[in-house]
């Protein structure tokens, strides 16, 4: 069946579209060789870390493979996401803290922002302590 010409057109400007608001994302909320992020270990009080913003780095801080849980957006539009060890529960890691309505998350893991590129970038000082105040208790209400 052949295609619809207006479908078509109709797509590449969505995808146009999709592909400009990224863009204009990364240039509000650029990415860097070095990212600050907040560090959630069990029972340890959180606490802020400049990382180098590299897979290999979120890979050892986690203990594997890494898995993004998407908490929200900050002021500036950035996307915030807890990255964890994706088999954490699998390999019987300890129990970190629990996301009340949500889920127990297991092991260590650390609070980032990005980009609508889907580029780590840094949390601000103001992002960092409102992350390390709300989770320095083992129960957590998001």
């Amino acid at each position: 069946m052949p295609k619809n010409f207006y479908e078509d057109d109709a797509l590449l400007d969505l995808a146009r579209k999709v592909v400009e608001e990224a863009e204009a994302d990364a240039e509000k909320n650029p990415t860097s060789d070095e990212i600050l992020i907040v560090v959630v270990e069990p029972n340890k009080k959180p606490y802020k870390k400049l990382m180098k913003n590299d897979l290999d780095d979120m890979k050892e801080i986690v203990g594997g493979w890494i898995e993004i849980v998407n908490l929200g957006r900050s002021n500036t539009g950035a996307m915030i996401a807890i990255t964890l060890n994706e088999e954490g529960k699998l390999i019987g890691l300890p129990v970190n803290r629990h996301i009340v309505g949500f889920d127990i998350l297991v092991g260590t893991f650390f609070i980032t922002a990005y980009n609508l590129q889907g580029d780590n970038i840094s949390l601000t000082d103001r992002e960092a302590d409102h992350f390390i105040n709300r989770f320095k208790t083992l129960d957590v209400y998001l």
